[in-house]
């Protein structure tokens, strides 16, 4: 009888658990869809947008700075910087400076700072006819970046 009730509540947990990840990912997506609307920005130019955090898991900012370093003048992604405690800091750090850049929105209200844990990861957002087809974050244990990297490498035109 102990078993059968260990087991019925190992069962209810895994059910528990995958309705939390499918909620947080349609929590995430709706927030990240309405501060798109917000940003009034024509996403049909875009197939990318790259959110990077100021604050948050510090290696994996690291890596979206460098992957934005390597791909500023590619017209196809699209950057918001968000959480930034500095501006000036950010551009010293990385060599870029926001202006030249039309595909660099500085997101001084952290619309795009989403509402779970993900918040300190970096995000890249695919775009499918100026919707958000899929969004993954950069995390100690994914390669979002270098993935999205190997990507744009492959469709080169």
């Amino acid at each position: 009888m102990r078993r059968i009730v260990k087991a019925i509540a190992l069962l209810i947990s895994v059910i528990l658990l995958a309705s939390c990840k499918e909620n947080a990912a349609s929590s995430e997506r709706e927030s990240l869809a309405s501060a798109l609307d917000a940003l009034k920005i024509d996403t049909q130019l875009y197939d990318w947008i790259v959110v990077l955090p100021g604050l948050g898991c510090h290696g994996c900012i690291q890596d979206g700075e460098y992957f934005m370093q390597q791909n500023v003048e590619n017209p196809k992604i699209f950057y918001v910087l968000t959480n930034l405690s500095s501006l000036k800091i950010f551009q010293q750090k990385t060599g870029i400076t926001i202006k030249d850049h039309p595909n660099i929105f500085v997101d001084r209200e952290n619309l795009f700072v989403v509402p779970t844990n993900n918040s300190i990861y970096p995000c890249v957002i695919q775009l499918r006819e100026g919707e958000i087809a899929e969004h993954t974050f950069q995390s100690p244990q994914t390669v979002i970046f270098q993935q999205l990297k190997r990507h744009l490498k492959e469709n080169e035109n």
